[in-house]
């Protein structure tokens, strides 16, 4: 049955592996996690229980140009897809429900922004939908590298449609991940599938240059073939393209700075071979049907092996032999840990994003909103002022929605906008040429609405009164707008859909948001983690595809894929090799104080330099027998490992050592001896680290780390890993040890700040008071008296208002004295005399001055 149905709608005779047992499995209801790398034909296994089912399938897809994609290569077949998204007008809406409705469709695309749409949902109930899959389904799942909280509302969704039949379907996902789908989707007793990640005809390869365009130009002319290059940036997407361009290289850039028509156009250049190489940021590719794409080169590494398996399986989806080149250099690698850190707001940001919210919209603390509070450009600006940019306010309101504190919606509708792009006589001449009796009304009625202004700036228009002015409904005047604008009469800017939030509880004061802390260090490790997976992957010397297969789970020891660089033998060399020269490399360097050029280093090691200078240093020659390319690898892994540091043109082993100076300047006496004291401990802590790995203590943690550790005093995961080259290999290995040092450290060195402020004869009792000792408990341990106390205490307060005394006395007494206390002049015999005989005079004398130091009671 399956064979009919997989020839009569597809044309083919067999399935690939994998297709036939996870359709039956849909097909016997049950829930299905699919696990296909790109390229195996995951979209089939939905497709086809699709066409084979009575009713219909809702598809949830991530990105609109991904469902346009896939409905448009359904429906060139036949007429039985259709999508709904934000890229479609009301009518256009009604349209494709009312084809549901008359069982039109079989498979509907869906944007996951839809899910919690009431409205929408009402509609969909009348059309009893019988299958729901979930395409790149890891966008389900905070610990997968896209993650989409909007897919959080699938669930509930399927719960309000009475759908029982879920599967889910990705090419990416480690263990970790799947078990999360699996929750959040709900799966009782799952069926899960995972076809191998392997892909047999890609070899992969990773490069380590700082002649990254010049290399790309090589691979282009040696292979010849259809190629996508992915970078990090716009601003890189832009050079590359620029420099293939100069080399006479048939290469288009592609971003989302582009606009959407623009975008289409170079993606269907590229499907029909009229662009021969796309240079594009990730996003560019998901469902693009090309089969023939023979190369994919990353020029920079991405920031997850997820991302680098996706995006390199585009290649070679037809079985031809295809290649796959990852370009590494150090920059990438702060690059991406920039993105990160831009993405993961400090908790100190989320309070203020908090705080600029509610400022903004004028809400005060233990007050609540019920109106939506609209998110505009004049508080993005005032973020911004915060250093806080968009990416980190979103994490942050996505936090405080996780934390119930606020509920994020993405529907609150702008201003539409139009601006004359003719002027008043070229215009006056079009109106009398237009044959279009409606167009010509409408525009006739726009100018005369909106008037000369429209022709030198854009201005805001209102649909609905023009809607009734001219007697049509909503949909008419947006489509003679769009068609104005399409011919080139006017610009037209349709609504923005601003983001706002609604507060689900009263403000409070940020100092209290009670934020699942654990989580969001974790998230923030979870990415480096990822980031420093592609760093291993970049640097290992075992088999490039055995690396990938572990990565996502697969246990795989012996395996060995044949083709990727170190397989042939073309890529990094042994571990003791790369000892050797780390340690050549290290001792040259060393020889020279005020450092060295690259390529003067390499001309040392390899015997090339021929000066006399070169000839007294005892590495010269020293790796003769080295290509300068595993040289400069080595160089580079030294770099990354922050061993040595390059400096404009040079090579230094230990940079900061040669600007201590600077830093003693820099820093107060004080701060630099304190520093330097920390980091003495930290270092002790490091080099017991290294016994117990048998690591040198420099790869466990080099001290420029250590040094920047014991200047930036981070005191939690989160900011220890956010120290410029912290991995979570770091983390694991000293983390924990060094944070407790730095902690301990910290609270002894504010102690000894203050004590040194203090009246040495007090200190003892200020300690005893931080301590939290009662009155009594001090008076006994000094052998003091409880009226010396009481002054000695008094002192303190006029020190240091802010801190909390409260437990000296005790809640019910200190209550009992600051009611009788009605001016702070009045004589404390006065006070006593109102008070019980248990109240003594040092009690009152201490509360006293806690009043006149405005430190009020905590207990009110």
């Amino acid at each position: 049955m399956l064979i009919k149905a997989l020839k009569k709608y597809y044309g083919f005779s067999e399935f690939r592996e994998g297709q036939e047992e996870i359709i039956q499995a849909i097909l016997d209801k049950k829930n299905v996690l699919g696990i296909m790398p790109t390229g195996a034909g995951k979209s089939l296994c939905y497709q086809l229980p699709s066409l084979l089912s009575e009713s219909y399938s809702i598809i949830i897809s991530p990105l609109i140009s991904l469902m346009q994609d896939q409905v448009n290569s359904l429906n060139s077949k036949n007429q039985t897809a259709a999508f709904i998204n934000s890229s479609l007008d009301y009518r256009d809406t009604e349209k494709v429900l009312n084809d549901l409705y008359e069982k039109k469709i079989k498979m509907l695309f869906i944007a996951p922004e839809k899910l919690n749409n009431s409205f929408f949902i009402e509609k969909l109930k009348q059309t009893n939908p019988e299958y729901l899959f979930v395409d790149e389904a890891h966008c389900i799942s905070e610990w997968g590298h896209n993650f989409r909280p909007s897919y959080r509302n699938i669930k509930q969704f399927a719960e309000n449609l009475n759908i029982q039949n879920i599967s889910a379907f990705t090419a990416t996902a480690t263990p970790d991940v799947r078990d999360d789908i699996i929750k959040q989707l709900g799966f009782q007793n799952p069926i899960s599938f995972v076809h191998g990640f392997e892909r047999n005809n890609i070899s992969l390869n990773v490069i380590r240059t700082k002649q990254k365009k010049e290399k790309i130009f090589e691979l282009l002319k040696k292979f010849n073939t259809p190629t996508i290059i992915y970078a990090a940036t716009r601003k890189n997407c832009e050079e590359v393209t620029e420099y293939l361009k100069q080399k006479k290289i048939n290469a288009e850039f592609y971003h989302a700075g582009l606009t959407t028509g623009l975008r289409t156009v170079i993606q269907d250049d590229f499907i029909k071979n009229n662009i021969k190489v796309i240079v594009a940021t990730n996003a560019f590719g998901m469902g693009i049907d090309k089969a023939d794409i023979g190369m994919v080169i990353h020029y920079n590494i991405p920031g997850s092996l997820e991302n680098l398996y996706q995006e390199f399986g585009r290649a070679g989806r037809n079985g031809d032999e295809a290649e796959a080149y990852l370009f590494y250099a150090d920059s990438d690698k702060f690059i991406q840990e920039f993105l990160i850190k831009v993405s993961h707001p400090t908790i100190e940001q989320i309070k203020e994003c908090y705080n600029a919210v509610m400022d903004f919209n004028r809400i005060a603390v233990n007050s609540r909103s019920e109106k939506k509070l609209e998110l505009d450009e004049q508080l993005f600006r005032l973020i911004e002022s915060k250093s806080i940019n968009r990416t980190q306010f979103n994490s942050a309101l996505q936090i405080l929605e996780n934390n119930k504190y606020l509920k994020l919606n993405l529907a609150s509708q702008a201003n539409n906008y139009i601006k004359f792009l003719l002027n008043h006589d070229q215009l006056k001449n079009y109106i009398k040429k237009l044959i279009n009796a409606e167009l010509k009304d409408f525009l006739i009625t726009l100018v005369k609405v909106y008037g000369s202004s429209s022709f030198d700036y854009k201005i805001k228009i209102d649909l609905n009164y023009l809607q009734n002015l001219i007697g049509e409904n909503s949909s008419t005047v947006e489509n003679h707008l769009k068609k104005l604008d399409q011919i080139g009469i006017i610009e037209y800017e349709q609504p923005q859909y601003l983001p706002t939030v609604e507060m689900i509880q009263e403000r409070v004061s940020a100092n209290n948001l009670h934020l699942n802390t654990k989580e969001i260090d974790s998230k923030f490790s979870h990415a480096n983690q990822k980031l420093d997976s592609v760093i291993e992957y970049s640097f290992t010397k075992d088999c490039r595809f055995k690396f990938i297969l572990n990565y996502f789970g697969e246990n795989v020891n012996n395996y060995k894929c044949g083709k990727c660089d170190n397989c042939k033998g073309s890529g990094i060399i042994d571990e003791t090799s790369t000892d050797y020269i780390s340690e050549m490399v290290l001792r040259t360097i060393t020889e020279f104080k005020g450092g060295i050029s690259r390529s003067r280093l390499l001309s040392i090691l390899s015997g090339k330099s021929k000066s006399h200078i070169a000839k007294t240093i005892s590495t010269y020659r020293s790796c003769l027998h080295f290509n300068s390319d595993q040289i400069n690898d080595v160089i580079s892994e030294l770099l990354t490992k922050k061993l040595i540091k390059e400096i404009g043109d040079k090579i230094f082993k230990d940079p900061v050592e040669e600007l201590i100076e600077y830093e003693k300047e820099k820093l107060n006496n004080s701060d630099y001896e304190q520093n330097l004291e920390l980091f003495n401990k930290l270092r002790e802590e490091r080099n017991t680290a290294a016994k117990k790995f048998s690591q040198n203590p420099e790869f466990i943690c080099s001290d420029i780390i250590l040094r920047q550790l014991a200047k930036e005093k981070p005191t939690t995961p989160s900011l220890f890993l956010s120290i410029n080259g912290v991995n979570q290999r770091m983390y694991n290995k000293i983390g924990l040890e060094f944070i407790e040092i730095i902690k301990e450290y910290k609270s002894k060195s504010e102690i000894k700040k203050i004590t040194n402020d203090l009246p040495k004869h007090i200190v003892q009792t200020y300690n005893l008071i931080k301590k939290k000792y009662s009155l009594t408990e001090i008076e006994n341990l000094l052998k003091l008296s409880e009226s010396i106390i009481s002054l000695q205490i008094e002192s303190i307060i006029s020190y240091y208002p802010n801190e909390n005394y409260s437990y000296l006395i005790g809640k019910e007494d200190f209550d009992l004295i600051k009611n009788e206390i009605t001016e702070l002049s009045e004589d404390i015999k006065e006070i006593k005399k109102r008070l019980p005989s248990k109240i003594s005079y040092a009690k009152i004398r201490i509360v006293k001055a806690i009043i006149s130091s405005s430190v009020h009671s905590p207990f009110q």
